[in-house]
């Protein structure tokens, strides 16, 4: 499939604007200003060390950067999840770590678009290869015995009293503090953990009054619980704590 663009360049950045697949740009430097609904590539030459969505952040020292703005078909957020999703079944370790839920009719035109834009990235210098050595990340196993548990939090302004009842269900009780204030990227603009976290508030908004749960929520993980209740920013199985002082990730990783 041919594809026309039109683009401009300068000694530090270069755009694509392809019909109607939206516009690519690749960056030699850090790009000065972002739109907060951009997909960010970080790569040192042609490998990639970063991935964010709404910023450039990263303190991995990139030497360059490609940007992707979707067209107005695609849901950005959602993009960014799909691709995390893509990027770990090739063996890095970008995943969010949040289980958003993509309808199988989006996950058709996200796998599309992807499949349109990888040339245009490939000539920008992205390789999707397997990394030669990947990180593992802890594992963690449920047990019932953990379902009558009364696990606390009290990180960052926020406490809440959380029960881990099946391996998918995390209920927050009534009466937990959620983090206020929304937080923002050093770019002064919400990050992509930010967005999620006021999407699950937005799914839960009539259980919640002056940023204090009044009825018992369930969420799918530990990931979603802190985004939930402080936006993350911070490894949640160490700030789940037991009557007895151990963290969640005491009592199940597997090692």
């Amino acid at each position: 499939m041919t594809t026309n663009f039109t683009g401009k360049f300068s000694d530090k950045k270069i755009t694509i604007q392809a019909d109607d697949l939206g516009t690519i740009n690749y960056y030699s430097v850090e790009p000065e200003s972002v739109d907060e609904e951009s997909i960010f590539f970080m790569m040192r030459n042609r490998d990639i060390i970063g991935m964010n969505f709404g910023n450039a952040d990263s303190i991995n020292d990139p030497t360059n950067y490609l940007e992707i703005i979707v067209p107005e078909n695609i849901i950005a957020s959602d993009f960014f999840y799909f691709l995390t999703e893509e990027l770990n079944q090739s063996g890095y370790s970008l995943n969010v770590d949040y289980k958003m839920t993509i309808s199988a009719e989006s996950t058709k035109v996200y796998q599309a678009y992807w499949k349109l834009i990888l040339p245009l990235l490939r000539g920008f210098g992205l390789e999707i290869v397997q990394p030669k050595k990947v990180v593992a990340k802890p594992r963690h196993k449920y047990a019932k015995s953990l379902a009558d548990v009364p696990f606390k939090i009290n990180y960052n302004g926020s406490k809440a009293t959380v029960y881990w009842v099946k391996r998918d269900q995390f209920v927050i009780k009534s009466g937990a503090s959620l983090v206020a204030e929304t937080p923002l990227t050093k770019a002064g603009i919400i990050g992509f953990a930010a967005k999620f976290g006021l999407r699950l508030r937005q799914e839960h908004e009539t259980q919640i009054k002056d940023n204090v749960l009044i009825s018992d929520i369930t969420l799918r993980s530990v990931n979603e619980v802190g985004t939930f209740l402080y936006f993350a920013g911070t490894n949640g199985w160490l700030q789940l704590k037991s009557p007895e002082g151990k963290t969640l990730n005491e009592l199940t990783v597997v090692k």
